[in-house]
């Protein structure tokens, strides 16, 4: 009997630890504040490249993700290499709405803000204007550096 307790009992904490633990739900704030850098980023679409830029005029795209995160009231250094020292590292498909994306294009650093379902808004280049990536292709993936989360629990 003690020996088919044991038994029973390993299978119970096997079964327990192959469960993939399930992110916390977010509280009301976070959600307010997500929902908030969505709304802005998504009203920059349009929006002109600029280098350097980081207002109305135009944006490069670590100036797109200052002015998104200062209109939700954080506060980020300028370049996308600094950006992608600030928060906490997030595997990318457990990325959430409002994460930033960092990529190696070309020999510089890109950031993107994470919108879900695989998309995201960003600033890519001069003579384009703000628009929306599917960072789900291939094309995306080959140059994806990490994925940062600077709002929620543990940041």
């Amino acid at each position: 009997m003690r020996a088919a307790a044991v038994a029973l009992l390993g299978l119970l904490l096997v079964a327990c630890a192959s469960h993939p633990r399930q992110p916390a739900p977010a509280s009301p704030a976070e959600t307010e504040l997500r929902q908030r850098i969505l709304e802005e980023a998504l009203a920059q679409l349009g929006r002109p490249y600029r280098y350097g830029g980081g207002d109305h005029a135009g944006f490069d795209c670590s100036g797109l993700v200052l002015h998104v995160y200062r209109d939700a009231g954080i506060e980020l250094p300028r370049t996308a290499a600094q950006q992608r020292r600030h928060g906490r590292a997030v595997a990318p498909e457990a990325a959430r709405p409002g994460d930033l994306f960092f990529y190696r294009i070309d020999g510089g650093d890109h950031v993107v803000v994470y919108i879900g379902d695989g998309r995201a808004v960003h600033a890519p280049r001069p003579g384009r204007t703000v628009t929306i990536a599917e960072v789900n292709r291939d094309w995306w993936k080959k140059r994806l550096v990490g994925a940062r989360r600077l709002i929620g629990a543990g940041v």
